[in-house]
């Protein structure tokens, strides 16, 4: 019996329980060699798998030192995603703030790697919060990832000016959201 050496994108995700997307963002970034077929595909090496998840100290420290802001005046909405993302992503830390007085507060005292922010709030504006993230320099580097259920073209061109990396419509698919969030935590 010939054991199989080579594994697919989808093969090694799973094995490293992670989504394809990340394996194909480790392999663009260098993190995990790879070989390109006749036909475009990138395969990997079981011996490169088995070693990436050997060295787990590595893969954890990346997850632990990983931080997310939700800001979502929605008490339910916030509760459903805290839920979705450490069932994903078990080792990363998650706070959240419903109003703009505990968002200011965690931005500066947690200083989170990402920012998930919902635009169309009653208490809160979104843009207003994502233009001073972005205008301030302590804060501008922070990833935003803008959700919201009314995204017009408008909307989204404002959004982008103001420098949010991705933006969601909502209701989103899960899976959608781990697919966007583990190439930014595992970059």
């Amino acid at each position: 019996m010939i054991k199989k050496t080579l594994l697919t994108t989808s093969e090694a995700a799973e094995l490293l329980h992670v989504v394809p997307t990340t394996i194909r963002h480790w392999a663009n970034i260098g993190r995990l060699p790879f070989i390109t077929t006749l036909d475009g595909h990138r395969h990997f090496d079981k011996n490169d798998i088995l070693h990436l998840l050997s060295n787990t100290q590595n893969l954890n420290n990346i997850k632990q030192n990983f931080s997310i802001l939700i800001i979502d005046d929605n008490k339910e909405s916030l509760a459903m995603l805290t839920k979705l993302l450490k069932s994903y992503f078990p080792h990363v830390e998650i706070k959240c703030a419903d109003n703009g007085f505990d968002a200011g507060d965690l931005l500066h005292r947690f200083n989170p790697d990402l920012i998930i922010l919902d635009l169309m709030m009653n208490r809160i504006d979104g843009f207003s919060i994502c233009h001073k993230i972005k205008t301030t320099p302590s804060t501008r580097n922070i990833k935003i990832i803008a959700i919201s259920s009314v995204l017009a073209d408008d909307n989204i061109k404002d959004i982008i000016e103001l420098g949010v990396e991705i933006y969601i419509q909502k209701p989103f698919n899960h899976e959608q959201i781990k697919q966007i969030i583990s190439p930014i935590i595992f970059q």
